[in-house]
């Protein structure tokens, strides 16, 4: 099967008044239609950045420095603002992470899906309208009348999300890019939620790209998972993959902080240290000055994304190295929790 999308080398940076300064780097990975794949990694480590490159929101200060972004073997990296218009909505739709922020409160609810649809098919006013109360009827809302007359700030987190999915699966995308869809939502609107798009993704064919730091919702949605760090990916593999042999330090550190059902009484772990900023990045393997495992040459060289087997990839030079079970990582993480 073919990659309806295909990300190559890409760099973004975004201009402080002095400089560029680099937000994502060297991002690599493929999607097919489809397919979900999940992107994971801590706060400011790149992951919405990435999305906002290839729907090309990034401002007037931000910018595609390096790299291509092929959806349907075509570098949209490079397209006009009037070429991208076309795609947004209709062949590329976003979730975006906060939906109270995404839809406008003084307009209502009906007139944000009509002027949606209206602006990527040819459907009429009437035609538009009736389509909406459908799609507000397939995300789960069955008072879909009602709800076109009213304002975001009257509805539930919950059903601002749905939609929020509404209005982005209505000209039925090609490519659906979730950011933090579940994000403040209570675990049962999660649970809905999830089920939901999975459902959707059933009936459309649609490729998901889902964004969040959550492993639970990237063990229950995704097919395959990259794992971000301070801008870079340092880990990719399918989702089987990933949870059963995590290889590089970050990944692991990740898994080792998931509580447990079983260990109710024991100390939650924790990855000593902060993302490092974005003006400030480290010298050699960003994550060294979090690492237990990190040597001299972690300090001062940059390690490559290499394959370990097959489609697993790790950028890491202990990894490379030699294999670091997860066991020691654990351990170490406890040693540390028992000291503090």
């Amino acid at each position: 099967m073919t990659n309806l999308l295909e990300i190559d080398r890409l760099q973004t940076v975004f201009w402080n008044g002095k400089e560029d300064v680099v937000a994502v780097q060297d991002i690599s990975f493929n999607l097919k239609a489809g397919e979900t794949i999940g992107i994971v990694g801590e706060s400011g480590c790149g992951k919405s950045v990435t999305s906002l490159s290839i729907m090309r929101l990034l401002g007037n200060n931000g910018r595609i420095k390096q790299g291509e972004i092929r959806f349907n073997g075509q570098n949209i990296a490079d397209n006009s603002e009037k070429e991208l218009r076309t795609l947004r909505g209709k062949e590329i739709s976003m979730i975006f992470q906060e939906p109270m922020s995404s839809l406008n409160p003084v307009l209502t609810i009906g007139h944000q899906l009509v002027e949606m649809i209206q602006c990527h098919t040819s459907l009429t006013r009437r035609e538009a309208k009736a389509y909406a109360i459908e799609m507000l009827h397939k995300v789960g809302l069955p008072h879909g009348k009602n709800l076109m007359n009213t304002y975001p700030h009257t509805l539930s987190g919950g059903m601002r999300q749905r939609i929020m999915i509404a209005m982005a699966l209505s000209c039925k995308p090609k490519l659906l890019i979730a950011d933090e869809p579940t994000t403040a939502l209570d675990v049962t609107i999660q649970a809905q939620i999830l089920e939901l798009m999975k459902v959707l993704q059933q009936e459309s064919k649609a490729a998901i790209m889902l964004i969040t730091h959550d492993l639970g919702v990237v063990a229950e949605m995704a097919d395959r998972v990259v794992v971000m760090y301070a801008g870079q990916i340092v880990e990719s593999a399918d989702v089987f993959t990933l949870f059963r042999e995590p290889k590089h330090p970050y990944t692991q550190g990740l898994m080792a902080s998931i509580p447990s059902i079983h260990g109710a009484n024991e100390r939650l772990q924790a990855i000593p240290g902060t993302v490092p900023s974005i003006t400030k990045m480290p010298e050699g393997c960003r994550f060294h000055t979090r690492c237990a495992l990190a040597t001299n040459r972690c300090r001062q060289e940059q390690p490559e994304l290499k394959s370990v087997a097959g489609e697993h990839q790790v950028r890491c030079w202990v990894v490379e190295e030699q294999t670091i079970p997860l066991s020691n990582i654990v351990n170490s993480r406890q040693q540390e929790a028992s000291v503090l």
